[in-house]
């Protein structure tokens, strides 16, 4: 039996659609982004152009290349995001919550709209929650729910800092990233300008915004996104951490083959990349996830809308014991970071070994999974060990 939306539900059904109209300026981002508009792009700028390949292991490359330069990435840290806005729509933090933490190299952007009927999802199971996998907990929402969930937004990934025009100059390319779904990757890049707020001479900027790198016929920026600095991030002087799954296999298909852990100051964020367990079927009609759910469901094929959206990630603090408080699955919100990544094996167990003060020699195995460090402003690796075993036992609600 068809379950009949409600407003609210039809304005959560457009959350997704409205935040394409924005970022595309209602489309029309490729016919800016053309030689003849001035701004001509390579495929290698385009964000999934590594992830098709299955070449995301580049991003260790220029994370050692960017770390040894010196050089300061002007972002780090962790943000909220008060507008995000178009010519002729916008979207504020009344609409949705945003986490997007940047370390130098590594970045986990999450945004999970408001309208998202959180409560209902956040208690279901709550008896059998721990044991369950995340593809068996969404089996358990009906057809209606599966795409209202399918409309939020996460994705992470390695961020690029040029320069041009005197300006500091953003290219982000993702390893992991909910609206991506293989052979759809998206055709132009992920690429804007900086403009800090420098409230303190001897402070980095407290917000900034990000400008489209690609103007519209009156030579203005088609978007922009305003940004503003987290408590408790320390103004990215403090812990920088980066950490991302170990890729034993580059096939995207693989059990949960990819994933992102980062953390700036007091904040993390965290990103578990799909499990397309068993066969799906294809959707060549599907641009992007929430078409493809909507087309799945509308076929009867709740097996293929729920392995792609088994995608999830979430953010926290490490002064609660890194408690999540905004995640994709809301089931998971009060838990621990250790017992959110799905490890294939039963041990919720932290090791971090090494002896030598070089961070990338360090050994780090979480639950049953190792993790490389792409980051850390950590001098060892039991300082590490200790960190991500910190445990307080405090109640901690969600940002939602």
């Amino acid at each position: 039996m068809a379950i009949e939306s409600t407003d609210a539900d039809e304005k959560h059904f457009d959350w997704s659609a409205k935040q394409g109209r924005i970022l595309t300026d209602g489309g029309r981002a490729l016919e800016y982004y053309t030689e003849a508009n001035g701004f001509p792009f390579s495929a290698e700028e385009c964000p999934h152009y590594h992830l098709e390949r299955g070449e995301t292991d580049v991003f260790k490359k220029w994370s050692q290349d960017f770390l040894a330069s010196g050089r300061k990435h002007p972002i780090v840290g962790a943000w909220k995001r008060p507008l995000f806005a178009s010519r002729w729509e916008y979207s504020t933090d009344v609409d949705e919550t945003v986490f997007n933490i940047q370390t130098s190299t590594l970045f986990v952007d999450l945004r999970v709209p408001r309208s998202k009927p959180v409560n209902r999802w956040e208690n279901m199971g709550e008896h059998f929650v721990r044991n369950r996998s995340s593809s068996q907990m969404l089996e358990s929402l009906s057809d209606h729910d599966l795409r209202l969930y399918a409309r939020q937004h996460i994705f992470g990934g390695f961020s690029s800092l040029s320069k041009q025009n005197d300006r500091p100059l953003c290219t982000r390319h993702h390893c992991i990233d909910w609206n991506y779904i293989s052979g759809k990757p998206r055709p132009r890049p992920n690429k804007w300008y900086i403009e800090g707020n420098h409230t303190q001479n001897d402070k980095s900027f407290d917000s900034w915004i990000e400008w489209s790198y690609a103007t519209d016929y009156y030579a203005q920026s088609y978007y922009h996104e305003r940004w503003e600095r987290l408590p408790g991030d320390e103004h990215g002087a403090g812990l920088r951490l980066a950490m991302r799954k170990r890729i034993i296999r580059t096939d995207c298909s693989s059990p949960h083959s990819d994933g992102i852990i980062v953390a700036v100051g007091d904040h993390f964020n965290y990103i578990i990349g799909r499990n397309l367990a068993g066969s799906v079927q294809r959707y060549p009609n599907a641009s992007n996830l929430v078409e493809l759910v909507d087309s799945a469901i509308a076929n009867r094929d709740r097996s293929t809308a729920i392995s792609y959206l088994t995608l999830h990630g979430g953010h926290g603090t490490i002064s609660s014991g890194w408690i999540v408080d905004c995640a994709i699955q809301p089931w998971k919100h009060g838990k621990r970071l250790i017992s959110c990544l799905e490890t294939d094996a039963d041990s919720m167990s932290v090791k971090v070994t090494g002896s030598s003060s070089n961070f990338r020699t360090w050994e780090v195995v979480l639950g049953g999974d190792a993790w490389d460090v792409y980051e850390s402003s950590l001098s060892s690796a039991q300082e590490l060990n200790s960190l991500l075993q910190k445990t307080e036992h405090v109640k901690v609600d969600s940002r939602l």
